[in-house]
């Protein structure tokens, strides 16, 4: 390890939040070739699909030098840039064509930009907007990566300096990706004739199956991702009415005001019992407290809430 390029060190303060878990990652994987020599190997391989021939030998975090991606593993046959967001669909082209020219003129034969986020790897936003678009690039999710290093650490009972400070950033980042495991929104319907919904009727269109997609005035990027749901909050009633999975979120251009469609999951769409979820019972979940007071068309959902949600339909009568 040629510790005079490496940067990565545990304890370098950075201002922004962001850099903190960067800086974190790179160091337990500088700190694992001490510790565990064939960590970074098995990370690769188990997170990328990637197997390096030859050793890695520099990691390095590169926050804040201008120009550059963030962190770095490399080795003589390869090169391995990340650029890494903790907000989701906060990739920025530019800035990924930036790096790829950069990546370009490293000697190794083989190169490769990962894009670290919270982002959902299925969703159309990853897939089509830059793994379809760009060649060498791949991408990580930073729950992918909390996953692996609380398998890796419960499967090494051997208590060791290096396994507590694993678990110790897993304690860091366990709050923060779950706030950004997103399981939907909940969207407050607008009746009338632009959007061709009315409160006396989409109910019993929706469960006679007349509805296959919702159409919005921009692309809401939360419901793009495996399994996310679709909760639709009606103000006449003050409760969330309707619940669907989305399959995916596609710009139609079809209606001027509504030109993208959140495509419904067949069979995957839930007309709610009853009065549905009561605009009081939402207030109950934290993070949700002033829903409903703002003008906010949609609310992000964690799935901690999602879960919370579900609970609440089942007493929605009581």
């Amino acid at each position: 390890m040629d510790r005079t390029l490496s940067t990565a060190n545990i304890f370098t303060k950075y201002e922004q939040p962001e850099n903190h878990f960067t800086n974190g990652l790179f160091s337990l994987l500088n700190l694992s070739t001490y510790a565990h020599p064939k960590f970074i190997a098995s990370f690769l391989n188990a997170q990328l699909s990637l197997t390096p021939k030859e050793p890695i030998d520099n990691v390095r975090v590169l926050k804040e030098i201008d120009g550059h991606s963030d962190a770095e593993l490399c080795g003589k046959d390869c090169c391995i840039w990340f650029e890494t967001k903790i907000e989701s669909g906060n990739l920025d082209h530019a800035q990924v064509r930036r790096h790829l020219r950069r990546l370009d003129s490293q000697a190794q034969r083989k190169k490769i930009l990962v894009l670290l986020t919270p982002d959902d790897g299925k969703s159309h936003y990853i897939k089509k907007e830059f793994l379809s678009r760009y060649e060498n690039v791949l991408h990580l999710g930073w729950k992918s990566v909390y996953h692996y290093l609380r398998k890796w650490s419960d499967s090494n009972p051997t208590e060791t300096m290096f396994l507590e400070l694993v678990r110790e950033f897993l304690d860091v980042i366990r709050k923060r990706v779950f706030e950004q495991d997103i399981a939907g929104i909940i969207q407050t319907i607008q009746f009338g004739d632009i959007s061709g919904v009315y409160a006396d009727k989409y109910l019993r269109e929706m469960k006679k199956g007349d509805w296959k997609q919702w159409r919005t005035p921009r692309q809401y990027k939360p419901l793009d991702g495996t399994g996310r749901k679709l909760m639709l909050y009606d103000k006449t009633r003050e409760a969330i009415t309707v619940e669907v999975e989305i399959e995916e979120v596609k710009e139609t251009k079809e209606e001027k005001d509504y030109p993208w469609s959140n495509v419904f999951v067949r069979d995957k769409l839930l007309v709610l019992p009853h009065r549905g979820i009561r605009l009081s019972r939402i207030r109950e979940i934290p993070g949700l407290e002033k829903f409903g007071k703002g003008q906010a068309p949609y609310r992000k959902l964690t799935q901690e809430q999602y879960q919370q949600l579900k609970e609440n339909r089942s007493g929605a009568n009581a």
